[in-house]
């Protein structure tokens, strides 16, 4: 049994691409647990009613935004009712391409009993491959140089109607930390957002998939940070292939890129400091 985990917010045609893909390249049972992260349009109504004969796919539609890490821990919270083999949480702007995903999923853990794996990852709008996201995780000077970085943007936001506004990590510098070659099996690895399978021996471990102190990014990095604490195995797969197309739900909410710069610029601060007092309480 597979349970897939679908975050919701507002793009329903790429929700209901993302949810005919796996119905179409899903051999074993399979159940599909989507949530509505409290969408403004109303798109998760939309979705429950037009899913609602659907035995296979279950809406839950929260009452509030709760961003990235606790809403797909609210959807992987209902997935581990079902005692799955897999967990897989993945963007409701990734599709799976591959028909036999399922008997690769099993090649993959029979030969690395993983705990969280990632596919090869390749992004449409961007034309690379996302996987693995970063060799080594971010150092504590790192992570200050960050902070200091967000916060001066914070406060100056005028400065980010210039062009340099790109606050998220922008293609090129994650393919600057992306020193693994795409086409090889690697352990250990941050592993990108986007995408990723948990084993039956994280679901008996853990109750969240996702740290729940940040609202949106770096929780890839605390992951497996966390993770590598624990000594689980991170697997980057690239047998497994899917395709991002990136974006969709955030290009959504906020058609001026300034605002959308803004809003991504303080949840970069937020959860950057969140993640600097994990390590530290964890030193």
């Amino acid at each position: 049994m597979i349970c897939y985990v679908i975050l919701h917010y507002q793009a329903v045609n790429e929700t209901k691409n993302c949810i005919e893909s796996i119905r179409n390249n899903t051999s074993d049972e399979y159940k599909i647990i989507v949530v509505d992260n409290a969408s403004p349009n109303n798109s998760g109504s939309i979705l429950k009613d037009e899913y609602k004969e659907d035995n296979d796919i279950r809406i839950i539609i929260s009452k509030e935004n709760l961003g990235f890490a606790k809403g797909n821990n609210l959807g992987y919270e209902a997935a581990r009712e079902y005692s799955p083999d897999y967990i897989v949480v993945l963007n409701s702007d990734v599709v799976i391409t591959q028909d036999d995903f399922c008997s690769r999923l099993d090649t993959a853990y029979r030969k690395y009993s993983f705990d969280v794996l990632g596919p090869d990852i390749y992004s449409t709008k961007a034309d690379y491959h996302q996987n693995p996201q970063r060799n080594d995780n971010f150092t504590l000077e790192e992570l200050y140089k960050d902070e200091k970085n967000l916060l001066f943007k914070n406060r100056f936001k005028f400065l980010l109607k210039l062009k340099y506004s790109v606050l998220h990590r922008s293609v090129k510098e994650e393919i600057k930390h992306n020193h693994g070659n795409y086409k090889d099996v690697q352990l250990g690895k941050v592993l990108h957002g986007a995408f990723y399978v948990f084993s039956r021996k994280f679901i008996d471990k853990y109750d969240k998939c996702f740290y729940p102190g940040t609202f949106m990014y770096y929780e890839s990095y605390i992951l497996h940070y966390l993770g590598m604490r624990d000594d689980l195995v991170f697997l980057y797969y690239p047998d497994i292939v899917v395709e991002h197309h990136e974006d969709a739900s955030t290009n959504r909410t906020y058609d001026s890129q300034y605002k959308k710069s803004v809003f991504v610029n303080k949840c970069l601060l937020d959860s950057c400091r969140e993640y600097i007092k994990i390590i530290k309480n964890n030193s």
